[in-house]
């Protein structure tokens, strides 16, 4: 007994897996989450959509029976009259299938919709949930969120409705054979025992295809980068004049082929089994439409019954039909799967989640402080640094210098929180800076980095996206603009704050490099407004030229003067007017001080300086560089 126990409970468990892993059951549970009235009205148009073809085939049966006695009594006779009232009845059974068939596409289509939306924002929510950026340079990340979005097969709106017209189908189908059980039962035994079969052999075939080609996420990745390094305007200039058209469309085809290869070899092997499998079925239809010519030709079933009888065993066949529904079942549901996985483990992995509760408002009051932080970006070799020390004073203005690949753009991320030291720690006013939450400290940075977004959005938004919670507040809008001297832009733009800033859509307008670094810089100074205690610069004007520079932060620095800034820059002549001046080397702060402290200390800053100095001289004479030289100004 309890063998059996245990086995039954085997048995119900796995049932109970397979149940919930379906791709139906999954697409079922989306579905009112979705809309709750579009599901009702799904099911019950599914559900008539699935009545009327049966009823459409017992009413023409019954139109059949009633047609020799119709013919040889002749008009104006009762028998006509049935066979009048059978032909009204089939018309309007046929009007409404015609108007239900249209109906419930157009409701599944919605609602496949709204499923599909919901599916995109549950990916959406889940990828931007942890507060760092681990999670987005891992492959195996980056491939769970490829294989749910499912981007390269069908989309779960497709699924939907595919769905919708495979219940339909499969409805119609049980109802047929109620008919057919009703007429002759072991023919309807006979024909749901193949169709079963059919649908056992080949379920597991489907989910192997939907393994193969989901397992292949990183093969479409790659062959989605060559596609896009061909679409892109930004590449565009470098794809025409290093000739790579044919070469990323090679590149593209290896890529995409080799992706589908197994996938490819898989299906050629099927057609066998595809025979094998569908014989019975086919057997079993033809003893069923035998034994149904049988009785008419008996005497046992009228000529009516007999067409009723036998039009109700084509139509029970649809239960196993193998057709494209499925397939669009099974690759649209795919991809949600990997959505719950990539909830539950951008939800609970510490290294992407970092604790702390605690909201940051107001910090810092006093400083910053970064004491003996180590740090090594996972599955990369060396370390960034190793016992960094450093104070960041409130209020107060700090210029990063050092060569390229010392650390400068890792400080601020740390800062940042976008990831968390390896050893050590960060702290504001003396506390832990994990002791905070993440997401409420960063609404404390307003950071503009070497490659901050160009928005393809208005130009307001492009403003107002340093607070979105403030988005409406015009006043701090076109303060901040017309402090960084973006609103003149914006006067100059087709349709002002309205102008959508790329050209890529109607009415939209590009901006200079010069333009989009005061778009930068407003952006930066709208989250002062609204609230960031810490503004940071990592080299937003790295394409501007020497003079356009110089100006950009003798602006910055003025206007954020009283404010915890930090700047980072490659060229010393931009910081000289920070109050502090650190110089990174080797993940270590070898140098601090103001510009004429460093300068007198004559080491590996003043070095820098002076040579750069120089190579400006000689690459621009007409620049005075008495200031860059160490003068008062």
């Amino acid at each position: 007994m309890p063998l059996e126990r245990s086995t039954l409970r085997h048995a119900a468990e796995g049932l109970r897996d397979w149940v919930v892993r379906s791709p139906r059951w999954l697409l079922i549970r989306r579905m009112p989450d979705s809309s709750v009235p579009l599901t009702i009205a799904v099911v019950v148009c599914l559900i008539l959509n699935g009545s009327l073809p049966t009823a459409f085939t017992l009413v023409f049966g019954g139109l059949i029976g009633a047609l020799p006695a119709a013919v040889e009594q002749g008009p104006g006779s009762p028998a006509q009259d049935r066979m009048t009232v059978w032909l009204g009845v089939i018309g309007g059974i046929f009007v409404a299938q015609q108007m239900l068939v249209a109906l419930t596409m157009t409701v599944a289509q919605i609602l496949g919709r709204r499923v599909m939306g919901d599916h995109a924002r549950q990916v959406m929510h889940a990828t931007m949930r942890p507060a760092g950026l681990g999670h987005l340079e891992r492959p195996e990340s980056l491939d769970l969120i490829s294989r749910s979005l499912s981007i390269h097969w069908v989309s779960p709106h497709a699924a939907v409705a595919a769905m919708v017209q495979d219940a339909s189908r499969r409805f119609q189908a049980i109802t047929s054979l109620l008919v057919v059980a009703y007429f002759q039962w072991w023919v309807a035994i006979l024909l749901l025992v193949t169709q079963v079969h059919l649908t056992w052999r080949f379920g597991p075939i489907r989910r192997q295809l939907v393994t193969v080609r989901m397992g292949k996420a990183q093969g479409f990745r790659r062959a989605d980068y060559f596609l896009d390094l061909a679409l892109r305007p930004e590449t565009a200039k470098e794809v025409r004049v290093f000739g790579l058209a044919d070469w990323l469309v090679g590149r593209y085809e290896r890529a995409w082929l080799g992706a589908m290869a197994e996938l490819w070899t898989r299906r050629s092997n099927l057609w066998v089994t595809v025979l094998l499998a569908g014989l019975p079925v086919v057997f079993a239809e033809l003893i069923g439409l035998g034994v149904a010519g049988w009785s008419a030709v008996n005497g046992v079933l009228t000529i009516g019954e007999m067409v009723a009888f036998a039009g109700a065993i084509r139509w029970s066949t649809l239960l196993s039909a193998l057709g494209d529904a499925d397939s669009q079942i099974e690759h649209g549901a795919a991809g949600l799967h990997p959505t719950m996985e990539l909830e539950r483990a951008f939800a609970v992995d510490p290294s992407i989640n970092p604790p702390g509760g605690a909201a940051a408002d107001g910090l810092p009051a006093r400083e910053i402080r970064f004491e003996d932080v180590q740090f090594s970006y996972p599955d990369r070799p060396g370390t960034v640094f190793s016992g960094l020390d450093l104070t960041i004073p409130a209020g107060r203005s700090l210029a990063i210098v050092g060569d390229n690949g010392a650390g400068k753009t890792t400080l601020v991320k740390l800062l940042a929180r976008l990831y968390e030291p390896t050893a050590g720690r960060i702290t504001v006013d003396g506390t832990d800076l994990r002791a905070y939450s993440a997401r409420s400290w960063q609404r404390r940075v307003a950071a503009i980095f070497q490659d901050f977004v160009h928005y393809e959005l208005p130009a307001a938004d492009n403003v107002t996206v340093g607070a979105v919670e403030r988005a409406q507040d015009r006043a701090t809008l076109v303060d901040a603009a017309t402090r960084a001297g973006a609103l003149e832009v914006v006067e100059r733009l087709p349709r002002g704050w309205e102008t959508i800033l790329s050209r890529r859509f109607t009415g939209g307008a590009e901006l200079s490099g010069g333009e989009w670094q005061r778009f930068g810089l407003a952006r930066a100074l709208f989250a002062a407004a609204s609230g960031a205690g810490i503004l940071v610069l990592d080299e937003p004007t790295a394409q501007l030229d020497v003079r356009a520079e110089a100006a950009f932060y003798d602006q910055f620095f003025e206007l954020t003067r009283g404010m915890t800034t930090i700047v980072i820059s490659h060229r010393f002549s931009t910081v000289r007017r920070a109050d502090r001046i650190v110089v990174l080397d080797g993940g270590r702060v070898v140098e601090t001080g103001s510009h004429d402290e460093l300068l007198a200390a004559d080491g590996r800053y003043a070095a820098m300086f002076r040579l750069q100095a120089t190579r400006f001289v000689e690459d621009a004479p007409t620049i005075e560089m008495s200031s860059a030289e160490g003068g008062e100004r």
